[in-house]
């Protein structure tokens, strides 16, 4: 049995909105979660501006010891308002005990009532199929940097579909805010 597609067992995890104060113990989960030269990475051309604060949470234990974070960015996929997920760090020493499972589900949740089109994904090739992410390719999407190509996917978070896209290569490009009439 995965027990990371099972709830948090034998831990009293509260996942709530993150918070300005929740700054330094984000920073310390990505330090415990990514080698120093993450944020080098190229996905992050796509995380510019400030976060998407109603859709970033955190899973905090009983202590206020943060457990997981999970990050969201506006981005545009051609020309449609979309968000980028990630970072997601979970603590290597509760790995696996459907912390990163919550967060993602949670916030995935959230994002359904946005105005957003797509998510899109830089992760781990077959942990975000489980959340219904598909595999894209660039044939798919033209992105401001290469990425390794197994990592991407995208999920459609409203009732768009690839038929009322343009042609493939979708753009995919960072984006500060969106008009709050998008949809």
């Amino acid at each position: 049995m995965d027990t990371a597609d099972h709830p948090v067992q034998n831990l009293s995890v509260v996942v709530r909105q993150q918070t300005f104060n929740d700054a330094a113990e984000i920073d310390r989960l990505m330090g415990l979660g990514f080698s120093s030269s993450h944020s080098g990475r190229n996905i992050w051309r796509l995380r510019e501006g400030e976060v998407l604060d109603e859709l970033c949470l955190v899973a905090e234990a009983e202590a206020g010891h943060l457990l997981g974070s999970i990050r969201y960015w506006p981005i545009t996929i051609a020309d449609k308002p979309s968000i980028l997920l990630g970072p997601l760090a979970v603590d290597p020493a509760v790995r696996g005990r459907g912390i990163g499972v919550q967060l993602v589900r949670q916030s995935l949740e959230r994002a359904l009532s946005g105005p957003w089109h797509w998510c899109f994904i830089s992760g781990e090739p077959n942990y975000y199929l489980k959340f219904g992410f598909s595999p894209v390719t660039y044939e798919d999407v033209s992105l401001p940097a290469h990425i390794e190509e197994e990592r991407l996917h995208m999920l459609a978070l409203s009732s768009a579909t690839p038929e009322d896209m343009p042609p493939k290569p979708w753009p995919v490009l960072s984006m500060h805010s969106f008009p709050k009439e998008a949809k």
